[in-house]
Protein backbone atom coordinates (compact mmCIF):
# COMPACT_ATOMS: atom_id res chain seq x y z
CA UNK A 1 0.00 0.00 0.00
CA UNK A 2 2.88 2.34 0.63
CA UNK A 3 4.01 1.83 -2.99
CA UNK A 4 0.46 2.42 -4.22
CA UNK A 5 0.11 5.64 -2.26
CA UNK A 6 3.43 6.87 -3.67
CA UNK A 7 2.54 6.06 -7.27
CA UNK A 8 -1.27 5.98 -7.31
CA UNK A 9 -3.80 8.76 -7.43
CA UNK A 10 -4.03 8.93 -3.63
CA UNK A 11 -7.42 7.21 -3.46
CA UNK A 12 -7.65 4.32 -1.04
CA UNK A 13 -8.31 1.04 -2.87
CA UNK A 14 -11.04 -1.17 -1.49
CA UNK A 15 -13.63 -0.64 1.20
CA UNK A 16 -13.41 -1.13 4.92
CA UNK A 17 -15.82 -2.51 7.49
CA UNK A 18 -18.92 -0.53 8.37
CA UNK A 19 -19.39 0.43 12.04
CA UNK A 20 -22.34 -1.95 12.27
CA UNK A 21 -19.89 -4.88 11.95
CA UNK A 22 -18.69 -4.21 15.50
CA UNK A 23 -21.63 -6.08 17.02
CA UNK A 24 -20.92 -9.14 14.84
CA UNK A 25 -17.25 -9.08 15.88
CA UNK A 26 -18.31 -8.85 19.53
CA UNK A 27 -20.91 -11.62 19.24
CA UNK A 28 -18.32 -13.93 17.65
CA UNK A 29 -15.67 -13.09 20.28
CA UNK A 30 -13.15 -11.79 17.75
CA UNK A 31 -10.03 -10.54 19.56
CA UNK A 32 -8.43 -8.55 16.73
CA UNK A 33 -8.84 -7.57 13.10
CA UNK A 34 -5.85 -7.09 10.78
CA UNK A 35 -6.12 -5.58 7.32
CA UNK A 36 -3.62 -4.94 4.55
CA UNK A 37 -5.04 -1.54 3.70
CA UNK A 38 -5.08 1.98 5.11
CA UNK A 39 -8.03 1.51 7.46
CA UNK A 40 -9.95 -1.43 8.89
CA UNK A 41 -13.12 0.63 8.65
CA UNK A 42 -14.74 2.54 5.83
CA UNK A 43 -13.60 6.17 6.24
CA UNK A 44 -17.10 7.37 5.30
CA UNK A 45 -18.88 6.46 8.53
CA UNK A 46 -22.47 7.37 7.72
CA UNK A 47 -22.91 8.49 11.34
CA UNK A 48 -23.48 12.23 11.62
CA UNK A 49 -20.91 13.94 13.82
CA UNK A 50 -18.88 10.78 14.49
CA UNK A 51 -15.45 10.28 12.97
CA UNK A 52 -14.26 6.65 12.81
CA UNK A 53 -17.10 5.02 14.79
CA UNK A 54 -15.66 1.52 14.22
CA UNK A 55 -12.44 2.61 15.93
CA UNK A 56 -14.41 4.02 18.87
CA UNK A 57 -16.53 0.89 19.28
CA UNK A 58 -13.70 -1.61 18.83
CA UNK A 59 -10.74 0.06 20.52
CA UNK A 60 -12.40 2.14 23.22
CA UNK A 61 -15.55 0.20 24.05
CA UNK A 62 -14.65 -3.45 23.31
CA UNK A 63 -10.86 -3.58 23.69
CA UNK A 64 -10.68 -5.20 20.24
CA UNK A 65 -7.37 -4.43 18.53
CA UNK A 66 -7.28 -3.14 14.95
CA UNK A 67 -4.22 -3.69 12.77
CA UNK A 68 -3.72 -1.72 9.58
CA UNK A 69 -1.14 -1.78 6.76
CA UNK A 70 -0.31 -5.43 7.42
CA UNK A 71 1.67 -7.17 4.69
CA UNK A 72 -0.09 -10.53 4.60
CA UNK A 73 1.38 -11.86 1.33
CA UNK A 74 4.01 -14.15 2.89
CA UNK A 75 1.56 -15.52 5.46
CA UNK A 76 -1.04 -16.21 2.75
CA UNK A 77 1.56 -17.97 0.59
CA UNK A 78 2.75 -20.09 3.53
CA UNK A 79 -0.81 -21.08 4.42
CA UNK A 80 -1.55 -21.99 0.80
CA UNK A 81 1.65 -24.04 0.56
CA UNK A 82 0.87 -26.32 3.50
CA UNK A 83 -2.93 -26.02 3.51
CA UNK A 84 -2.95 -24.84 7.14
CA UNK A 85 -4.84 -21.63 7.73
CA UNK A 86 -4.98 -21.77 11.53
CA UNK A 87 -2.24 -20.24 13.64
CA UNK A 88 -1.61 -18.30 16.81
CA UNK A 89 -0.81 -14.68 16.08
CA UNK A 90 1.46 -12.83 18.47
CA UNK A 91 1.79 -9.09 17.78
CA UNK A 92 2.72 -7.16 20.91
CA UNK A 93 2.62 -3.35 20.68
CA UNK A 94 5.27 -1.05 22.09
CA UNK A 95 4.90 -0.54 25.83
CA UNK A 96 3.89 3.12 25.79
CA UNK A 97 1.47 4.22 28.51
CA UNK A 98 -1.70 5.79 27.10
CA UNK A 99 -0.83 5.03 23.47
CA UNK A 100 -3.55 3.92 21.07
CA UNK A 101 -1.32 3.07 18.12
CA UNK A 102 2.01 1.31 17.76
CA UNK A 103 4.11 -0.62 15.29
CA UNK A 104 4.19 -4.35 15.99
CA UNK A 105 6.47 -7.27 15.17
CA UNK A 106 3.88 -9.94 14.32
CA UNK A 107 4.67 -13.64 14.43
CA UNK A 108 2.32 -16.39 13.22
CA UNK A 109 2.92 -19.70 15.04
CA UNK A 110 1.54 -22.84 13.38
Amino acid sequence: WARFLQTGDGAEPGAGLDWTCASWLHDHRVAAVAADNLMVENPVSGVDGVILPMHMLCLRDMGLMLGEYWNLNELAADCAADGRYEFQLVAPPLAVTGAVGSPVNPIAIK
